[in-house]
């Protein structure tokens, strides 16, 4: 018996602790919004590979700078050669006689060795301009990784602030609809006291069933935003998580001006454009570069014997070196160096277009978000007044058909104006939070 109950606690205890490991696995990982962004930035493929883009942009400053740097090769060679000889009698005039060779193959060897190197540069600056393209080129994939961030920034600042709005806009339709059953109670008390028709009982039905539509409606947002927030995270869309604030009104003290001036210092967008003109200017001046001529150097020393033991008299026997400087010039390229050059000066118009418009299209969309910021602060402070007269309504509608004063639809419709009022609330709280979020990436923060 004994042993029994002994057995039966044991199997308690194992079932009670899987249960309890069960819930920890289960509960959901709660999440700042500075930690989504962090998560977003280490696992988002596009901030990846514009990472990428950008080092090896950096890595190929140093092929620009190395064309000002002669190219030196060295080569070490054996070489081994057999040839069939017919043999015969042949005078040796060194030591004056007939010398008789038998017939076979005679091998031969070489060992040899050589270094060389070469300069070449250009009397146009092509060297010079090819520096500056390279380095306005990193600079420019530089702003495209900063464009890439600020872009997944906001991306996931959306997907976080939609889920604290189906999260406040869910805790509206609970209380709602607890409202609803309390309203569906009071309406079959009243009509069991004759004080009421059924006609009331039916419509509180229906307004309660109403009300349990949108709060499946509301839960399922509410799963919708926190899979689109795991997406943005690069995390499995089923993992469980929650979000650990709650939608606020930050302050904003940023003037229009002061946030242009910001902008076109800082911005992404414009510093891209003008890190793309720069570098156009470079490719025009390396096609122009291309008209003039080239100064070269060239030098060689190369050493060769059938002795390898020799290679320590490399320095006095057997060696050749050469010197040699020349200037050379391109007469005629079938006009290749003319297109380059028309080409050159187009994609310099186009980029200097394309800053313009870049400066433009920022100062736009500046302007947007600072209104749009606006807009949603007044929002706030008209919704605020908006909730706290349908609440009172509501209140005293609830009172007044209690009494018998005042019908079913009136408090229907204070229910329903109630309800609207809380959600445009929750709804110019996201709208604020999210102009403001525009407006920092507009300026480039």
């Amino acid at each position: 018996m004994k042993r029994s109950i002994f057995l039966l606690l044991v199997i308690m205890f194992f079932c009670a602790n899987f249960a309890f490991a069960q819930g920890e696995a289960s509960s959901p990982k709660i999440y700042s919004l500075d930690g989504c962004i962090q998560l977003a930035e280490k696992n988002n493929a596009a901030l990846i590979a514009a990472k990428q883009t950008y080092n090896a942009a950096k890595r190929d400053v140093w092929t620009g700078w190395g064309k000002l740097i002669p190219s030196l090769d060295t080569r070490l060679g054996y070489s081994h050669s057999e040839t069939w000889s017919p043999g015969g009698a042949y005078w040796n005039p060194i030591t004056e006689s007939i010398e008789v060779v038998p017939p076979g193959a005679v091998a031969n060897k070489y060992y040899s060795a050589s270094l060389s190197g070469g300069q070449s540069w250009s009397l146009g600056g092509y060297d010079y301009y090819n520096i500056n393209e390279k380095n306005a080129s990193k600079n420019s994939a530089k702003s495209s990784y900063q464009l890439t961030r600020h872009e997944l920034v906001l991306s996931v600042k959306q997907t976080y602030f939609d889920v604290l709005k189906a999260k406040m806009l869910l805790e509206i339709q609970k209380e709602a609809l607890k409202r609803a059953n309390e309203q569906l109670k009071i309406a079959e008390t009243r009509y069991e006291l004759g004080a009421a028709s059924y006609s009331d009982v039916l419509k509180a039905k229906v307004q309660y069933g109403d009300v349990e539509l949108g709060l499946i409606s509301a839960e399922n947002t509410v799963k919708l935003a926190k899979a689109t927030l795991n997406s943005w995270m690069g995390q499995d869309v089923n993992v469980p998580i929650d979000v650990e604030e709650n939608l606020t009104v930050p302050e904003f003290d940023y003037s229009y001006e002061n946030a242009l001036e910001e902008a076109m210092k800082k911005s992404p967008n414009v510093k891209k454009a003008q890190f793309d003109l720069r570098s156009a200017k470079a490719q025009l001046g390396m096609a122009r570069s291309t008209f003039f001529p080239y100064l070269n150097f060239y030098g060689s020393y190369s050493w060769d014997n059938p002795d390898l033991n020799e290679i320590k008299y490399i320095r006095r026997r057997d060696y050749n070196w050469t010197l040699s400087a020349y200037i050379s010039f391109n007469i005629f390229d079938n006009f290749t160096k003319n297109y380059s050059l028309s080409y050159a000066k187009a994609n310099r118009k186009s980029a200097q277009e394309n800053f313009h418009q870049k400066k433009r299209d920022v100062a736009l969309e500046l302007k947007q978000a600072f209104l749009n910021v606006q807009e949603a602060k007044q929002k706030i402070d008209l919704t605020k007044k908006k909730v706290e007269s349908a609440e009172e309504d509501l209140d005293l509608v609830q009172e007044k058909y209690n009494l018998g004063a005042a019908s079913i639809l009136e408090l229907l419709d204070a229910e329903v104006s109630f309800k609207q009022a809380e959600a445009d609330q929750v709804e110019a709280l996201y709208d604020y939070n999210l102009a403001i979020a525009q407006f920092e990436k507009a300026i480039g923060k």
